[in-house]
């Protein structure tokens, strides 16, 4: 992912030359970085509402330490109040947003709102976690196990997306399970297990509507 990154963020710009690509510069530059940051200042978007944020600036993240063999210490700056601008490592940030909407039940039932399109929101936001852990290994085990609770293994939850959209469910599903496979989350047997059984469901689900 580190040489990704660069390949795809290692062109300079000078009065002279126009998107050259210099990636052992980039490198170089990149190895004697010992802090990041992100600042935001505003609450309508937030670092898990989109893969902008876990591309760039994660991304980042996991190639300075791939490069320096250390990874750099990484902050956000919420100045969405410039009353009362606070400043919070991205893990904490992470955590923050995470209890704050992800879990939060009335942004749930906002996204409700929307049928279809609120459905899959909400299983992109689950390829959104993913991402940031891939990239800064900043999502707990009861992260996940929160999101399955809520998103998939809520019976409510769960007849509402058969119904709208269970391709969104099959997604969330997909990912949950393949952050179980990457070693990202030390899930129990029992909940590997309930989602396995979900998935070949909701498949059995979608081949009968393929079918129609």
């Amino acid at each position: 992912m580190a040489e990704v990154y660069v390949t795809w963020g290692c062109y300079a710009y000078s009065r002279k030359k126009y998107g050259f690509r210099s990636p052992e510069l980039f490198k170089k530059r990149l190895s004697k970085v010992e802090l990041t940051v992100k600042n935001v200042d505003t609450r309508e978007y937030d670092l898990l509402s989109g893969d902008d944020w876990y591309d760039a600036h994660g991304g980042m993240d996991l190639t300075i330490k791939t490069l320096r063999g250390e990874a750099p210490r990484s902050y956000y700056g919420d100045s969405s109040d410039p009353k009362r601008v606070k400043i919070r490592s991205t893990e904490e940030e992470i955590k923050h947003v995470f209890r704050a909407r992800l879990l939060n039940p009335k942004w749930i039932e906002g996204m409700k709102r929307h049928g279809y399109k609120g459905a899959g929101d909400l299983s992109r936001t689950i390829y959104f976690v993913f991402g940031w852990d891939a990239t800064e290994e900043a999502i707990e085990d009861w992260m996940y196990g929160e999101l399955a609770e809520k998103y998939a293994l809520n019976p409510e939850m769960q007849e509402w997306l058969k119904k709208v959209n269970p391709y969104a469910l099959q997604n969330m599903l997909e990912r949950l399970l393949e952050a179980i496979e990457r070693g990202l989350w030390q899930a129990t047997e029992e909940m590997k297990k309930k989602l396995q059984a979900l998935y070949l469901s909701i498949e059995g689900i979608l081949e009968g509507i393929t079918e129609k």
